[in-house]
């Protein structure tokens, strides 16, 4: 027998998901790991005996897991989450909240507001997120994520040049929506991948859902071209945002899009909730990704995920991966809640329990939406030559037993309760539910004054339907 290899990191006594491209599963399994990278994935009894760690985790027969990768979602606005309540008018959300709130904050607001989201994410098992674009500096969101320890993705500020969602919406002071400002900061956050092994990267965001001219859409492929990064959009969101599209361009904006040359494999839109026949096509021709938003969707009542098309477009093959969108819609942060509600929403709104199941959930928050952010060939999956982000669950609850199917367990049973350590490039930074990182308590003490701070500059409360008392 030859002699064993030293690695950092070995953990054993797992039921090990590997999502590699054959998805085995192990159910005495093992995972290697030595500096950021995993060496060696198989069962115990072949991977024990061949290294010698500095450190071992027992998963104590837990289910492991990669880390679940959140494609969209407004990281900074954990600063107010809720604060608007949750049956506000479409045209209310951005006129009398959202473009208020964005000319009062000031960056150490958005920075606990980052701080909040980056440190949820990682206790409910996400260990990697691309921020939609909407942070006024976007360096609050990659110190925050620096600080908690999870991999990320930023994108320059508000690039739009058409004049907000709708075209007619108040003006947002640090970002005005011009082509000449968008097309100066575009491809700004591309200096962080100089460092091939950062773990928080730049890639190209605009807000696109009819707020991006022709010329801003193609100057934004070209830089993510350039750049060896994906292009991140908003599109196709609800009705008005689709009317809006279809009268400026004259016909339904994936076909437009399509042939304009801005689709193609490193784009990704978000939601993409309303989808006419003649756009399927594009879509699945060009290689694109989505990011499914299922519960924002569901929280506005638009339909996408009970009547958009994401569960036969991920059948034929397109690249889905799911995100949380904002706070605001009254989302937590937590793409396993996302997995579960676009499996149970695609089942009862196509009255089909088969369209969709436990493992293609799981599918959607690990190997796709590692694709979808550009990622693919360093997480998504545990196998050999990949970076280590693993999520290892407790089999401390009640939801967890009897130990039947582990894959339909944390889909349907266990949720994010019982994601016990979390490890983030070879780095443990969960351990018994805990970040390692960063103090949990002074993280919220940051955000609730937060959060008193910028409403109160506003002007703002938050309504109530019944009686608050003091």
């Amino acid at each position: 027998m030859s002699e064993p290899k030293d690695v950092d990191l070995l953990v054993t006594d797992a039921v090990v998901v590997t999502m590699d491209a054959e998805r085995r599963v192990f159910v005495d399994g093992a995972i290697a790991v030595t500096g950021r990278t995993i060496t060696s994935v198989g069962p115990c009894r072949e991977i024990v005996p061949a290294v010698r760690p500095l450190r071992t985790i027992s998963a104590g027969g837990a289910v492991v897991h990669p880390g679940f990768v959140e494609c969209h979602n407004h990281t900074t606005l954990h600063t107010v989450r809720g604060a608007f309540g949750d049956t506000i008018s479409w045209s209310s959300v951005a006129n009398d909240f959202y473009v208020p709130y964005w000319n009062a904050v000031n960056d150490e607001e958005e920075h606990a507001g980052a701080l909040l989201a980056c440190l949820e994410m990682l206790r409910n098992g996400t260990t990697a997120f691309a921020e939609a674009g909407t942070a006024l500096e976007p360096d609050t969101v990659a110190r925050a994520a620096a600080a908690v320890g999870i991999r990320a993705l930023v994108g320059d500020p508000f690039l739009w040049d058409i004049g907000g969602f709708t075209g007619d919406s108040p003006t947002v002071t640090r970002a005005p929506a011009t082509t000449e400002r968008s097309l100066r900061l575009l491809g700004g956050q591309l200096w962080r991948n100089d460092d091939p092994d950062a773990l928080v990267r730049g890639h190209i965001a605009i807000v696109g859902m009819a707020s991006s001219s022709d010329e801003l859409e193609l100057a934004a492929r070209a830089a993510a071209d350039r750049g060896g990064v994906i292009l991140n959009q908003h599109q196709s969101y609800a009705a008005q945002d689709v009317a809006d599209d279809d009268q400026r361009l004259g016909r339904h904006p994936l076909r437009h899009f399509e042939e304009i040359g801005v689709l193609g494999p490193n784009v990704m839109f978000a939601h993409m909730n309303v989808l006419r026949e003649d756009e399927v096509e594009p879509v699945r021709r060009s290689g694109m990704s989505i990011s499914w938003n299922a519960p924002a969707s569901m929280m506005w009542g638009v339909g996408g995920a009970t009547r958009g098309r994401h569960a036969e477009l991920y059948r034929a093959g397109v690249n889905v991966g799911l995100g949380s969108d904002s706070s605001n819609w009254a989302n937590s942060f937590d793409i396993g809640r996302a997995a579960t509600l676009a499996i149970l929403a695609a089942r009862d709104g196509r009255r089909d329990r088969t369209i969709l199941a436990a493992e293609d959930g799981l599918t959607m928050a690990t190997v796709n939406g590692a694709r979808a952010i550009g990622l693919g060939d360093r997480i998504g999956s545990l196998e050999p030559g990949k970076r280590a982000d693993i999520v290892i669950r407790s089999e401390a609850l009640p939801e967890a037993h009897p130990r039947t199917d582990p894959i339909a367990a944390i889909m349907y049973a266990t949720g994010s309760k019982s994601v016990d350590t979390v490890i983030v490039d070879g780095r443990v930074v969960l351990e018994g539910g805990r970040p390692s990182l960063v103090d949990a308590e002074e993280v919220y003490r940051l955000v609730d004054g937060a959060a008193v701070a910028v409403l109160d500059r506003m002007g703002y409360r938050t309504p109530r339907r019944w009686p608050h008392l003091a």
